[in-house]
């Protein structure tokens, strides 16, 4: 799984879970003559303004007066909440990067690293869809909505103990546009803005280079490092100096020495000393001490570690298991939670990318004739026992669905009218398909571990009319460095959902000849980019429905993705010593950003486990395993995604 988005941290960070976004990016300073990271020093910075900056430049006295804040803020932590406890997990795929910029930084798992230990300058509540403080108190927004204005809270520190200023958004804007930090979607993204400027040490305000309204979003997500450590390095620089260890980070966590184990985990640990620990705002959230990330490489030994304990959450990805294979002993004993928990989270797709930019998928019908031989009926109801629905849209699950698009299902005969069309109309000896040169249809196709009972099937169904399909097991690393070099014909790729889509950096034309980048296929679409540039400057949300549904038709008749299915849901399992809000999972976060940020370590419950453990005859509460909070909550206040810009 991919994800690329901006800093995923707490009531601090604007959370963009979508793989269609990608604004993580690269920049630098002044060059020197080799890598010289700066060794983390201790300062001892008592809270507070410094004491030369004027009540207007921010400092100590500030009113507020004509910015924006957000005083009825709500929290999403639970006020029950208690701090302590270690929470394990299992990756397949320790991330290739801890660098929360630049190339190979956006894998999922280094994303939820490095939203624990970095902070954004304003928060968004997945709740309530509302803006409030993060590092920053107070914001403006220019009467032409090109220029953004914020004060940096001046209790705001970095783990090292010194002020977090505006310099620090001034670097790390810079970072973002260095093309040598080999990402050009953030070189593009940040590129959208002029420099910023630090006007105080607590005043900071950047101008766009032309109207869009998610810049806003863009900037203000953005997770900000410290100048110190990063102002005096070029991109290429900062890539090697920083690939395995972070700067100082203003967040609850901190990545300490040590605690990095190289193909093996990685261990987070909170701060008593984090800056923001006593904000109201803040109630509820970074309760664990110890976050550990554990390296399995197959899904059924992460299974079997959590079964006997060595891991204390399981997400059961396959529905077989599910139904199969959840209701052992310490299930039905409740000393183990079964949950299948529903919410608004933005659904993402899944699907073959075809790469459009050389044959034979150059071709719309061959596209279709592949997409006509996935036989995702058959998959769901005898893999999956119809636990997961059809995906018929690029944005499926929410208002952005086109509901008028086309459905493509499984017809073996219209797909091989459609292959002959291409020129494979006879048959090899071997039963093979083959052109007027005697060339056969052979694909290429990579596939992670557990993948093969899935991949077997349509390598099967392929074969039948005469496709030869290749499988290769791969590793999750390895998988995704090819499809970001476009070193594919066909490649499965999962991505997560936007709560706001960003359309243009999966499919915009001036994307799809560069690597990486989100627009795996190719796609180059007139339409769709006269869409994108009237969807950057329309600040009417009914308006951006209404495009991203033309959008989602277009493509569904471009066919750049074979589409697969999706679950409106998450399945999990857990040992019964967490405490957690009554809704689970907030309203429109994913769950693997959620639990750690959210649940908390109940050490009653952990004595009373620990007791079930030794004495087989103690029944704990098992509890429903249907979670419909937001379903309901949903039916009481309706489905609403509102910008509020």
């Amino acid at each position: 799984m991919s994800l690329n988005g901006n800093n995923c941290v707490f009531k601090v960070a604007l959370i963009f879970t979508a793989a269609h976004l990608l604004v993580v990016g690269c920049g630098g300073g002044v060059k020197q003559e080799a890598s010289r990271a700066i060794p983390i020093t201790m300062e001892v910075v008592p809270p507070g303004a410094l004491p030369d900056v004027p009540a207007e430049l921010g400092g100590a006295g500030f009113t507020g007066e004509g910015w924006t804040t957000n005083e009825d803020y709500q929290p999403v932590g639970d006020p029950r909440a208690k701090k302590g406890g270690t929470f394990t997990w299992a990756f397949s795929e320790l991330p290739p990067t801890l660098r929360p910029i630049g190339k190979d930084s956006n894998s999922a798992t280094n994303f939820i690293i490095y939203s624990m230990i970095y902070e954004s300058l304003i928060g968004f509540n997945r709740n309530t869809l509302e803006f409030g403080p993060g590092l920053a108190t107070h914001w403006q927004i220019s009467e032409d909505k090109r220029t953004f204005s914020f004060r940096i809270n001046p209790d705001a520190r970095w783990s090292d103990g010194s002020r977090v200023t505006a310099e620090d958004v001034v670097a790390s804007w810079k970072l973002r546009v260095d093309p040598s930090i080999l990402f050009p979607s953030t070189n593009i993204t940040f590129g959208y803005f002029e420099e910023p400027v630090a006007e105080s040490p607590y005043i900071v305000s950047v101008r766009t280079k032309e109207l869009n309204w998610r810049l806003f979003l863009y900037f203000t997500g953005m997770s900000i490092l410290p100048a110190k450590y990063i102002g005096h390095l070029t991109g290429s620089e900062y890539l090697k100096e920083y690939q395995f260890k972070h700067t100082p980070g203003s967040g609850p966590y901190i990545l300490k020495p040590g605690d990095l184990i190289k193909g093996r985990s990685i261990a987070l640990t909170r701060r008593e000393d984090w800056w923001a620990k006593d904000d109201p705002d803040n109630v509820g959230i970074a309760n664990f001490d110890r976050i550990k990330f554990v390296e399995v490489a197959e899904d059924r030994l992460t299974f079997e570690k959590f079964k006997k304990g060595e891991l204390d959450f399981y997400p059961v990805g396959r529905a077989q298991w599910w139904i199969e294979e959840t209701n052992f002993e310490n299930v039905t004993r409740g000393l183990i939670q079964k949950r299948r928990i529903y919410n608004d989270q933005p659904r993402g797709i899944a699907g073959l990318v075809f790469n459009m930019r050389k044959p034979p998928f150059d071709d719309i019908r061959m596209r279709k004739a592949i997409a006509h031989l996935l036989n995702r009926g058959k998959l769901i109801e005898k893999l999956f026992f119809n636990q997961y629905l059809f995906l018929d849209s690029y944005y499926p699950g929410g208002i952005y669905e086109n509901p008028g698009n086309p459905k493509y299902r499984y017809d073996p005969d219209r797909a091989v009218e459609l292959l002959a069309e291409c020129g494979y109309k006879e048959r090899n000896e071997d039963g093979w398909l083959v052109n007027d040169k005697g060339e056969m249809l052979v694909l290429d196709l990579n596939f992670l571990a557990g993948w093969d009972r899935i991949f077997t099937v349509v390598q099967e169904d392929l074969q039948r009319v005469g496709v030869k399909l290749n499988l290769k097991e791969t590793t999750p690393a390895t998988n995704f460095k090819l499809a970001m070099e476009r070193k594919f014909k066909v490649h499965w790729q999962a991505w997560t959902g936007l709560l706001f889509p960003n359309p243009e950096t999966s499919w915009a034309s001036w994307l799809a000849d560069s690597l990486n980048t989100n627009n795996l296929s190719g796609v180059k679409n007139a339409r769709i980019d006269t869409l994108l540039k009237e969807y950057n400057v329309i600040f009417d949300q009914e308006r951006r429905v209404e495009i991203i549904r033309e959008i989602d038709n277009i493509l569904m008749g471009i066919q750049p993705y074979a589409l697969g299915w999706y679950a409106p849901f998450v399945r999990i399992l857990y040992w019964n010593k967490f405490g957690h809000p009554d809704f689970y999972i907030p309203r429109t976060l994913e769950y693997y950003y959620a639990i750690p940020q959210y649940w908390w370590f109940d050490e009653e419950k952990d004595k009373k486990l620990q007791a079930a453990r030794d004495d087989p005859s103690i029944q704990l509460e098992v509890g429903d395993v249907e979670v419909t909070y937001w379903s309901e909550w949903n039916e009481k206040h309706g489905r609403v995604y509102k910008s509020e810009l």
